[in-house]
């Protein structure tokens, strides 16, 4: 990515409110993805060598009520959606390793919750609220790299977990990844857009890395159709066609995070 538009006075000031923070010791990753299998879907290969290098992951999953699939199921009640998708969760990360703790938090999901998917317009009270939750939650238990959605595709459940992790950026160290499939349905572009306007907002420079296909002991695409009611033929391809695309899956952040991460995983 390019770097802002700024004066060495504008670069100085913006360093001294923003310092890295030691990572904790031992390393832990934290996820925040908004559903059951965001996190899978964007960051599968990345969890998996997490699991590989015995790092503690923590998924935090938000908003797990739900009745939505993506294929036809025997039963739609909302709690039966629910135990399904979550026993889908746990039957994918205890394949990768025992030391991946999930957190579900048990928030209604969009449909359920306001009866529509997608922000078309500012952050209704009820969200707002829901971004205040997620705050506090982040800074009493996350001590470790957070990593958390783009909120590509406008997805109000994504753009609720980004806001809430935008407010408290400042404190942390936070990597972001791809929504996906979402990320495969814009152009490089779009996203180099959606970026410089997550640049402006947090006032630092972003740079990209792409953990890649090396080194890789899961197939992805095995992988994930783990998440039987959630994954069609259509969104299983998408997601390995932008894994295709950018060569493994990609994150973005400041560079002495990732090279924190790097140093880690290599």
């Amino acid at each position: 990515m390019q770097r802002l538009p700024s004066d060495a006075k504008r670069k100085k000031r913006l360093d001294q409110l923003r310092p890295f923070f030691p990572m904790s010791n031992p390393f832990k990753i934290f996820i925040l993805s908004p559903h059951i299998d965001d996190a899978a879907f964007g960051l599968a290969l990345t969890i998996s060598k997490c699991a590989n290098n015995n790092i503690p992951v923590t998924i935090i999953n938000c908003f797990t009520i739900t009745k939505w699939t993506a294929i036809a199921v025997e039963n739609k009640e909302i709690d039966a959606v629910s135990l399904l998708r979550k026993n889908e969760d746990a039957a994918f990360y205890k394949a990768l390793n025992s030391n991946i703790n999930i957190i579900n938090l048990d928030l209604l999901d969009a449909p359920l919750r306001n009866g529509y998917i997608f922000q078309e317009q500012h952050f209704k009270q009820n969200e707002l609220k829901l971004v205040e939750e997620l705050k506090k939650l982040l800074q009493l238990h996350v001590d470790g790299l957070l990593l958390c959605p783009l909120g590509i595709g406008n997805h109000i459940d994504h753009a609720i977990c980004r806001e809430a992790v935008v407010q408290v950026y400042k404190n942390m160290n936070v990597l972001f990844y791809e929504d996906l499939p979402y990320a495969n349905r814009i152009t490089s572009s779009q996203i180099a857009t959606h970026l410089k306007e997550l640049e402006e907002r947090l006032q630092v420079q972003l740079s990209s890395h792409i953990d890649g296909l090396h080194n890789c002991t899961i197939d992805k695409e095995q992988a994930i159709r783990v998440y039987k009611s959630q994954v069609n033929d259509e969104i299983c391809s998408e997601i390995i066609a932008h894994l295709t695309a950018v060569s493994g899956e990609r994150l973005w952040g400041e560079a002495e995070v990732i090279k924190e991460l790097r140093g880690i995983l290599d």
